[in-house]
């Protein structure tokens, strides 16, 4: 079967190209990043990132992500970005 991919450089090869080119130009920003599929919080779990935003924690070794009403007091210590927007964040680790 020669399914192609829905997400990734097979699906989009001149974005990740450039994303490429981008990434060697800025090789310290480049450690910080990454770029993640959001299939499953779009196509199946039905997730409106105008109205909610995930919040991860790290709980016995996981990461936990639940998928809240949008709280502009939360942190933006860490961020997952859409169309500019922080639409995934974290919780601070435990003290």
């Amino acid at each position: 079967m020669n399914a192609k991919a829905g997400c990734g450089p097979q699906s989009d090869p001149e974005f990740f190209d450039a994303l490429n080119k981008l990434f060697d130009q800025y090789p310290e920003a480049a450690d910080k990043y990454a770029i993640k599929c959001l299939t499953m919080e779009l196509d199946i779990l039905k997730i409106d990132f105008r109205k909610q935003e995930g919040v991860s924690r790290i709980e016995d070794g996981r990461i936990i992500t639940e998928f809240v009403d949008r709280d502009p007091t939360r942190s933006h210590d860490c961020c997952g970005w859409h169309h500019g927007e922080c639409i995934l964040k974290c919780d601070p680790p435990p003290v």
